[in-house]
């Protein structure tokens, strides 16, 4: 199969998984966040001169890098990822090789995140890319929600996590903190805003 052909299967797959064992709880890690990610991983691979072979790897990865999140433990769904993209993968024949790229580039977005490769890199900014823009607000509340879903409790200052969080966040390609370092400082600058005294 070749590797356009490949990849719309590989979205017509994950988005019957996502359809198929559908998950009320996931309010963020949802099909609507993976499509966000591929679209985003496409946009920054644009502009960082992806060759065709890396391209695939990094859709690849992000095609199936929350699929995890379908079924288990939030803490291992990387891994489970993982092996769902494996046996997706070496049913279409996909060279071994790749499929190891590809599952480091998932296990990359394991938080504290440390991506190596220029894929690694592409695909953690792609997956938290909406922490630069205006969205921000309205897809850290949807975090939350779905946290204190699956894991039946509440948080208390939330804003004060989430204001860590972003502030200890990094955008790895220099097309993102370019796009996106204004918007993730104004960003920021609402959540201080916002806390108490």
């Amino acid at each position: 199969m070749e590797r356009e052909e490949l990849l719309k299967d590989m979205s017509a797959y994950v988005k019957g998984l996502f359809t198929t064992f559908a998950n009320p709880l996931l309010l963020y890690h949802n099909l609507a966040h993976t499509q966000q990610v591929v679209k985003h991983a496409k946009e920054i691979a644009g502009h960082c001169m992806v060759e065709e072979e890396l391209l695939f790897v990094l859709l690849t990865a992000a095609w199936f890098h929350d699929t995890g999140h379908l079924w288990g433990e939030m803490a291992t769904h990387e891994e489970r990822g993982v092996k769902i993209m494996q046996a997706y993968c070496r049913d279409k024949g996909v060279d071994e090789g790749a499929i190891e790229v590809i599952g480091q580039a998932i296990m990359a977005t394991r938080m504290p995140v440390k991506p190596v490769t220029l894929v690694e890199m592409i695909l953690c900014d792609a997956d938290t890319y909406h922490l630069g823009t205006p969205e921000f607000r309205k897809m850290d509340a949807l975090v939350w929600q779905e946290l204190e879903l699956r894991l039946q409790t509440t948080f208390n200052r939330k804003r004060q996590f989430t204001l860590r969080f972003i502030e200890g966040h990094n955008f790895y390609t220099a097309y993102c903190r370019a796009l996106l370092g204004q918007q993730k400082e104004e960003n920021i600058r609402l959540l201080k805003a916002g806390l108490p005294a």
